[in-house]
């Protein structure tokens, strides 16, 4: 098959209101923004990618953004994209000009490039991945006062959602524990909670936290504590799961390591999910987790950051590829945003092609 030509590339700024205010990792933000990249071919096809550090998560400056996907367009015009799936993630883990980039620029131009490559397979991009299209089920993300979160789950309980995702870590361990139980006491059949706590506690805050809460209809904790050299020591204690986020942006995926699954966390036995944010990874290191959690029998849970929704269907079709009900429940905090996700959290994978 012959490669694609880029013969167009620009990028354009975007900015979407946020509903209210919106309190993440200690910034509270009012809107999101961002850039789109916008790529075409000299066959005709285009694709655009989203380009959208989250302040507070992403290590990124605007700053670096910026000066980023400047520079890497002169290396995207006239590049060759190869159609072949395997050549092209090479090319993607290999180029230097890709590789070096920033995490955030790395995922637009990753999905832009691998968008083009699959509309030319006549393919969606999950389809052209090596995966097949299915419902995708996003957990509801429940955040803010205690009233907030209660009438939340009510509403999209009510609805049909089955998996909420409760961010924890107040200073007021008591309150957490008492929206988990209250909680718990309104699920239905099939109902589960994700636990996030953002590393915010202690190791004995957090054990506390987990020993008073209990596991019953929990699926994990997220970053529970401060200190993921004790992460272990944490399940030993709790008996209660771990899932990784924040830690992934700081050790090596196993698989690409020295010596396969080699990654520190490798045999942690408490650790039993990677939550995977395209946005803050790039695309293909995200592909690496996933393949290094079916090696040691793990979830991949990909996972947004706040993307409008030229982002949010690259990560849909991304998590296709998981088989794990994704951290999607992030489009209703936007205005003027029609959801791609229904109201009982399921996106129908009509809306992924």
């Amino acid at each position: 098959m012959q490669p694609l030509t880029i013969s167009h590339a620009d990028f354009l700024p975007y900015k979407i209101p946020f509903l209210g205010p919106f309190t993440f990792a200690g910034h509270t933000l009012l809107e999101r923004t961002g850039f789109y990249l916008s790529l075409k071919t000299s066959d005709n096809f285009s694709a655009k990618g989203e380009i959208s550090p989250l302040e507070g998560i992403s290590p990124e400056t605007p700053r670096r953004t910026r000066r980023d996907l400047t520079e890497i367009l002169s290396f995207l015009m006239g590049l060759e994209i190869p159609l072949q799936r395997d050549e092209l993630l090479n090319m993607l883990r290999s180029e230097p000009h890709l590789s070096n980039i920033c995490a955030s620029v790395r995922f637009g131009v990753e999905s832009a490039l691998l968008t083009l490559a699959s509309k030319a397979a006549n393919q969606s991009l999950c389809e052209f991945l090596g995966g097949s299209l299915k419902d995708v089920q996003t957990a509801v993300l429940l955040s803010g006062t205690y009233q907030q979160v209660i009438a939340d789950f009510k509403q999209f309980s009510q609805q049909g959602a089955k998996v909420f995702k409760l961010k924890v870590g107040d200073r007021n361990i008591a309150l957490d524990v008492k929206k988990v139980q209250d909680l718990r006491a309104l699920f239905g059949p099939g109902a589960y909670l994700r636990l996030d706590g953002n590393r915010k506690w202690s190791f004995k805050e957090a054990c506390i936290f987990a020993q008073l809460v209990g596991h019953e209809r929990i699926e994990f904790i997220e970053e529970p504590i401060d200190d993921v050299t004790r992460l272990d020591a944490f399940y030993q204690q709790t008996n209660m799961g771990v899932a990784l986020d924040e830690t992934l942006t700081l050790v090596r995926c196993g698989i690409r390591a020295p010596g396969r699954c080699s990654s520190p966390i490798a045999q942690q036995e408490g650790v039993i999910a990677y939550v995977l944010k395209p946005t803050v990874l790039g695309i293909v290191p995200s592909l690496d987790w996933i393949q290094e959690a079916v090696l040691l029998n793990r979830k991949a849970i990909i996972s947004s950051a706040f993307e409008s929704s030229v982002g949010f269907k690259v990560l849909a079709n991304l998590a296709c590829l998981s088989n794990q009900a994704a951290g999607l429940g992030t489009e209703r905090w936007f205005k003027n945003i029609e959801p791609i996700a229904g109201e009982n959290g399921i996106i129908k994978k009509e809306f992924l092609v």
